[in-house]
């Protein structure tokens, strides 16, 4: 009996079970997003929360982009991991 995976897990593929496993379906042929070195990623605030980081976006002389790739880093930093890269 499988389990069903749930967390990150059910969103990602096992590539070691699909290699083993003849049942498994084949890979989409065509997928575009996620594949560049850089890959867009959308973050949803209200009106409000936007203003708010845009007006310290501009005191700070930053884009909003830097701003939300230093915050990502803080986390990464209390959690013990590497910073992100920019």
């Amino acid at each position: 009996m499988t389990t069903k995976p749930t967390g990150l897990a059910a969103f990602t593929r096992n590539r070691g079970a699909q290699a083993s496993s003849p049942e498994a379906p084949a890979p989409k042929i065509g997928r575009k997003r996620a594949q560049g070195e850089t890959v867009a990623l959308t973050v949803r605030v209200s009106r409000a929360e936007w203003a708010r980081l845009h007006q310290l976006a501009v005191a700070e002389g930053v884009s909003l982009q830097s701003l939300a790739l230093n915050g990502l880093s803080k986390v990464f930093a209390e959690h013990g991991l590497p910073p992100i890269t920019q």
